[in-house]
């Protein structure tokens, strides 16, 4: 019975750390098209949601076909019977990105972008800096470390603000 408690409990650790770790990585990733890609008033709210939600699934459908064929090659060609509840958990934690990303951009248009950008970079930010202190890293190391992510970020985006991209 202890043995079944302790091996669920490594389980759920392991679900949530793949939870997370797709969703920090669908989140710098989309912050990172969102930094780049030309804004217009052209282009319709429908359009910009399509586009986040197309990039989110390619990178989602990328890295789990990636994440099977290394499971099977690291099992010897089986298919460990953990492997579809960590799919299951990359997958919300891709949703979460998408849904950070989506909702600004439903509710206010091209205008909602920069939001869209300031909530994908809070959650990388509350993410880094919960890292840091579980890491033993003090509250000012911590604070900095979260602090130079907002100004590079935000330097990138005032930048493309006033750039015209």
């Amino acid at each position: 019975m202890l043995n079944r408690i302790l091996v669920g409990r490594e389980h759920r650790y392991e679900e949530l750390r793949e939870g997370i770790t797709m969703s920090l990585y669908i989140n710098l990733t989309l912050l990172a098209v969102l930094l780049v890609i030309p804004v217009n008033q052209a282009q319709s709210r429908i359009q910009m949601v399509v586009f986040v939600v197309m990039a989110t699934l390619a990178l989602l459908a990328a890295h789990q076909i990636a994440f099977r064929l290394s499971s099977r090659f690291m099992n010897s060609g089986v298919v460990h019977r953990e492997v579809p509840r960590l799919l299951l958990a990359q997958a919300f934690g891709a949703a979460t990105a998408a849904a950070l990303a989506v909702v600004p951009i439903i509710f206010f248009g091209n205008v909602g972008i920069w939001l869209s950008e300031s909530l994908l970079l809070a959650f990388v930010c509350t993410i880094g800096f919960l890292a840091s202190r579980s890491g033993g890293a003090t509250l000012w190391r911590a604070t900095g470390y979260v602090g130079f992510l907002i100004v590079v970020v935000t330097s990138l985006i005032v930048f493309k603000h006033y750039s015209g991209a």
